[in-house]
């Protein structure tokens, strides 16, 4: 199964690379990247930077309540689930994040995967208003118009179920007991198991404030990354007004939202380049801007992250986790954040306390 998702990821890549460079003249490409501006693209990795602590601290915040973690802590485990994202497919960094944490806590992994699913949905709704947003203002073309449509209203409708299932534990009580009836009767008992450690990861998002501070934070962050776009078109001299680059954050990272490719590699690149191209960037120099700009955004990750992984002697099987290990020896949900009394529980909703 790893080989299959690796070969898909490759595949994916090739054939968003071809889109992207056929056509384009490579001496105009090579020109184009000559002209960048070092000065820029400092400025863009340290709002990159800044982009990647407050996403650490937002999920500091989510998991407080079960995990209490020192900002350091929460941006080392961000950095380095965010490197495996960058070399390995399907978005491996986040089961590493989880692991990671499961091990140093001995808190469940489907607790840590919850509070991850927050974390990429919200992200999903708020990078598909920055897109949606720049189509409104400033126009786009039929491919993104649509794309932003599907993406962004599969995100609302995603975050609408999840701020249910975290704000109405009864309810999400009662659906998963009857999604598990479906289940072989040898594997719901296991299954009710890791349900009911799942919903305890959601009890921290159970407030309206709770869904205020993380939502502020996030978008915040997104900010901070659209503003390193800005960055790197400066670097390029581009000329675009600043607000076109919250579309392209929106557009290159929704690229993502399908977990196969490594990094993004491909997809990205295409999106950021078709966005700019749509407000008169010449095909080469857009490219020229989508490389670097994710180059940006892969390379600096990728190696602080292993230098993280070597300076707490981890091992680079760090980045491969077992899956396996998040359902293994799971503990019991934290004291508070799922029982029957408050509903988070999975049980028959006979017996939840409504």
């Amino acid at each position: 199964m790893r080989h299959l998702r690796i070969i898909l990821g490759l595949g994916v890549s090739l054939v968003f690379l071809v889109l992207l460079l056929r056509q384009v003249d490579g001496n105009e490409l090579m020109d184009a990247l000559a002209g960048v501006s070092p000065a820029w693209i400092t400025v863009s990795l340290l709002l990159f930077g800044a982009s990647v602590w407050v996403r650490a601290q937002r999920w500091a915040a989510i998991l407080k309540p079960i995990a209490p973690l020192s900002q350091t802590e929460a941006a080392s485990l961000m950095t380095i689930g965010l490197a495996a994202n960058n070399v390995l497919p399907a978005r491996t960094g986040e089961i590493v994040r989880a692991v990671l944490l499961k091990r140093q806590r001995g808190i469940s992994g489907f607790a840590v995967l919850a509070t991850i699913l927050v974390e990429r949905i919200l992200d999903g709704l708020v990078l598909a208003i920055f897109l949606a947003a720049t189509i409104a203002l400033a126009g786009g073309t039929t491919p993104l118009q649509i794309f932003a449509a599907l993406v962004g209203g599969a995100f609302i409708v995603l975050t609408a179920i999840i701020v249910l299932l975290a704000t109405r534990p009864v309810f999400g009580a009662r659906l998963t007991a009857f999604g598990l009836r479906l289940l072989p009767g040898r594997i719901r008992e296991r299954a009710e198991g890791w349900a009911d450690r799942f919903m305890s990861g959601l009890a921290p998002m159970r407030t309206g404030r709770a869904w205020v501070v993380v939502t502020s934070l996030t978008t915040l962050s997104w900010a901070l990354e659209a503003l390193s776009c800005w960055a790197v078109g400066e670097a390029f001299g581009l000329g675009l007004d600043i607000g076109i680059y919250f579309g392209v954050c929106g557009a290159a990272n929704l690229s993502m939202a399908a977990p196969s490719t490594s990094g993004g590699i491909g997809p990205y690149e295409y999106f950021a380049r078709e966005v700019v191209g749509r407000f008169g960037v010449p095909a080469a120099t857009g490219t020229a801007y989508a490389l670097v700009l994710h180059a940006t955004i892969l390379v600096p990750v990728a190696i602080i992250g292993l230098l993280l992984i070597w300076r707490q002697d981890l091992g680079l099987k760090t980045l491969t986790p077992d899956a396996d290990e998040i359902a293994e020896g799971d503990p019991e949900p934290p004291a508070g954040a799922g029982t029957p009394g408050d509903g988070a529980r999975i049980a028959e909703p006979s017996k939840v306390d409504a």
